[in-house]
C-alpha cells in the first residue's frame, strides 16, 4: 500500500524546500519611466505640509547652548522637534537657520544635536545658527535630561514623508521663533537624514545649500533588490536598505496591500537620482568602506549632477578612501560641512561671520508697491535662458513666477510690483525670491512694507 501525504500537510512542505519557487522582484525594480516619474513629482508638489498649534514643551542648556523641545500639529498629529541655540545668543535677534536631519531608525537624540558640529575648529555653526531638528513620525525625541522625552504621532514612514515632517518643522519654525531668520536656509543629513536631506535640495525653495554624509540615493540599484529577495526568501538579509523595501514596499505589494504601480510610485518616491534634473548646491559625503550605504549612492548622484553642470563651489563630492560610514572615520569632515553651509548666500549676517549679500539682489528693499530684481556678476553670466525668479512665502508657497530680461554685460532684471499669479496685492511681510535656471542657488529677502 503506498502512503500519500495530506495535500494540506504537502504545500508547506513545497514552500519550505530547496526547490519552492523564490520570489523575483523583477517588476517591482524595473526601470522608472517618465509617466512615473511625472507622478511623484506631482505628487510631491501636491504636498505642502501646514503646520498649527505650535508649542514650546520645556528648554534646557547644555555645553553652552539652549535647547528647546517643539511641536506642532499637522493632520491632527503632533510632531516634535529641538531648537538649539548659537552660543552666546541674544534673544530676539535674527539667526540663519539650519536644518540638521538625524540618521538611523532610533529617533533623534538631543546630546547628538548638540554635539554635530563639536570637531569644526571654526566654531562658525556654534555661533551663528539657530539650529533645528525633527523628531520623524513615530519616532520619540530623546532629550537625555536637556529638555525631556516625546514621541511624535503616526505610523513610522521614512524617506520621503520624513522630508514632509523635516519641512512642516521648518515652516513652523520660520513662522513662530523670532530668532529664526526668514529664508535661505541650509540642511546638513547623514544616513537616513542625507536621504532626507536630498529631498529638501530637490522640493524645497527655502534651502540654499545641502551638505549630505552618505546619504540612500536609488533605491532601484541591484543591491536594494537583492537584499529584498533576500530577506523575503531567508527572512534575514545584510542589507538595511533591502530589508526598508522588503518590510515596507515589496512584502505589502506581494501580501496584496498595494498594487505595483502603488510599489513603484513608493519605491521611486523613496529615491533621489532618478529624479534629478538640474544642478543643486550640494556637498557630498561618503567613506570607501562604508557597509551601511555603499558608496554607489554618492557616486550615481555625482554623475548625474556633474553631466547636468554642476560644480564647484556650489558643488562638491568629497571621497574618503579609508572611510566607513560613521562621521568620525571621515577626516576633515566637520571642518567642510561648516566651511560650505556658512558660505551660503545670505540677507543676514550674524557677528561678522557669514558673508555677504546673495547676487540675486532688490531695490528698494524693504518696499511698498514694487522692487527692481537684478541678477549680476557670474550668475548671470551663466543663466542659462529663460531666467526667472519665483516668489515664495515663508511656508514655501509659490506665489508668482517673474522674468528676467537681459540688460547687458551678464546681467538680467526684472521688477516685482508685490503681487501673486492672481493679481492679488501680497500682504505686507516677509518673502523669498529664487532665481531659476542659475547653478546653485540665487535667493534675496524681499520685505513688503505696509
Amino acid at each position: 500500500m503506498r502512503f500519500r501525504l495530506p495535500g494540506w500537510l504537502l504545500l508547506p512542505l513545497l514552500l519550505a524546500s530547496p526547490l519552492a519557487a523564490q520570489v523575483d522582484l523583477g517588476p517591482l525594480f524595473a526601470p522608472p519611466t517618465a509617466g512615473e516619474i511625472a507622478a511623484v513629482r506631482a505628487d510631491w508638489d501636491a504636498r505642502l505640509p501646514t503646520p498649527t498649534d505650535w508649542t514650546v514643551h520645556s528648554t534646557g542648556a547644555s555645553d553652552g547652548f539652549t535647547v528647546q523641545a517643539v511641536s506642532h500639529l499637522i493632520d491632527g498629529r503632533r510632531h516634535y522637534g529641538a531648537l538649539r541655540f548659537p552660543r552666546n545668543y541674544a534673544p530676539g535677534r535674527p539667526y540663519p537657520v539650519l536644518l540638521y536631519l538625524h540618521g538611523g531608525v532610533d529617533g533623534l537624540y538631543v546630546p547628538n544635536l548638540v554635539s554635530w558640529d563639536r570637531d569644526d575648529p571654526s566654531g562658525c555653526t556654534r555661533d551663528s545658527f539657530l539650529v533645528v531638528a525633527p523628531a520623524f513620525r513615530g519616532e520619540m525625541l530623546n532629550g537625555d535630561g536637556i529638555v525631556g522625552t516625546y514621541g511624535s504621532d503616526g505610523p513610522n514612514d521614512p524617506f520621503d514623508t520624513d522630508a514632509d515632517d523635516a519641512m512642516a518643522l521648518l515652516t513652523a519654525v520660520l513662522l513662530n521663533v523670532p530668532e529664526a531668520a526668514p529664508p535661505p536656509v541650509v540642511v546638513v543629513g547623514g544616513s537616513r537624514g542625507g536621504n532626507v536631506a536630498y529631498h529638501l535640495a530637490l522640493r524645497d525653495p527655502r534651502v540654499v545649500r545641502t551638505a549630505i554624509r552618505a546619504g540612500p540615493s536609488d533605491f532601484f540599484l541591484a543591491h536594494v533588490r537583492q537584499g529584498a529577495e533576500q530577506k523575503l526568501n531567508t527572512g534575514a538579509t545584510g542589507d538595511p536598505l533591502g530589508r526598508q523595501v522588503a518590510d515596507r514596499i515589496a512584502g505589502p505589494w506581494l501580501a496584496g496591500d498595494l498594487t505595483l504601480a502603488q510599489a513603484r510610485h513608493k519605491l521611486l518616491a523613496w529615491s533621489v537620482a532618478p529624479l534629478l534634473d538640474r544642478p543643486l548646491a550640494l556637498q557630498i559625503h561618503h567613506g570607501g568602506y562604508d557597509n551601511v550605504v555603499p558608496l554607489l549612492h554618492s557616486q550615481a548622484v555625482d554623475s548625474v549632477e556633474t553631466a547636468l553642470g554642476a560644480g564647484p563651489p556650489d558643488y562638491r563630492f568629497v571621497f574618503y578612501p579609508t572611510g566607513g560610514h560613521a562621521e568620525t572615520s571621515l577626516p576633515g569632515f566637520a571642518a567642510n560641512v561648516a566651511e560650505y553651509v556658512c558660505a551660503a548666500p545670505r540677507s543676514v549676517g550674524v557677528g561678522g561671520r557669514l558673508p555677504a549679500p546673495p547676487r540675486l539682489r532688490s531695490a528698494p528693499n524693504p518696499f511698498r508697491h514694487r522692487t527692481r530684481l537684478s541678477l549680476a556678476g557670474e550668475a548671470g553670466e551663466k543663466a542659462a535662458p529663460p531666467v526667472r525668479v519665483s516668489i515664495y512665502d515663508l511656508a514655501g508657497r509659490r506665489l508668482r513666477i517673474l522674468p528676467l530680461a537681459p540688460a547687458g554685460d551678464g546681467v538680467h532684471r526684472g521688477t516685482w510690483d508685490g503681487r501673486d499669479a492672481a493679481g492679488r496685492r501680497v500682504t505686507p511681510g516677509t518673502y523669498l525670491g529664487l532665481a531659476d535656471g542659475v547653478p546653485g542657488a540665487c535667493a534675496v529677502k524681499l520685505i513688503r512694507r505696509p
